[in-house]
C-alpha cells in the first residue's frame, strides 16, 4: 500500500501565502510564486510481503525577480515543510537568463510509516 503527503504539502505551501502551482507556473502567472511536485514515491520497507514504510520526495521551485525574494520565500517553505517533518535534502540557486527570473530548486524527503501515519526523516 503506497502512501503520499501531497495534500499536506500543498496545504503547507499555500500557508506561506505565495501563489502555488503544480509542477510549473500556469499561463498568466505572476511572480513571486512556488511550484511543486511529488518527484519520488517508493517502497522503503516491507514486512510479510506488505509495504509498511513509503519514502516520498517533493521538489519545490521558487520563482521571483530578486535573489533576496527567493531567499525569503525559501525560508518560509523550509519552515512549512519542516513542520511536516520533511527533511531538506537539496537546495540550489538558479538564474533564468532569458526571462531574468531568479529560481531556487529545493528537495524534501520523508519516510511515512503507513499504519501509524508517522513521518520520519
Amino acid at each position: 500500500m503506497m502512501d503520499t503527503l501531497q495534500a499536506e504539502v500543498y496545504t503547507a505551501l499555500t500557508g506561506t501565502r505565495y501563489a502555488v502551482h503544480y509542477f510549473y507556473p500556469q499561463d498568466g502567472f505572476t511572480l513571486p510564486c512556488i511550484t511543486w511536485r511529488e518527484s519520488n514515491n517508493r517502497e522503503y520497507g516491507q514486512a510479510d510481503g506488505v509495504e509498511f514504510v513509503t519514502e516520498v520526495e517533493y521538489t519545490i521551485d521558487i520563482w521571483a525577480t530578486t535573489p533576496e525574494a527567493t531567499a525569503t520565500m525559501a525560508s518560509a517553505v523550509d519552515t512549512a515543510l519542516a513542520a511536516l517533518r520533511l527533511k531538506r535534502t537539496f537546495s540550489y540557486d538558479l538564474y533564468e537568463q532569458d526571462t531574468r527570473v531568479h529560481h531556487k530548486n529545493m528537495r524534501y524527503r520523508g519516510l511515512i510509516h503507513i499504519a501509524q501515519q508517522k513521518i520520519y526523516q
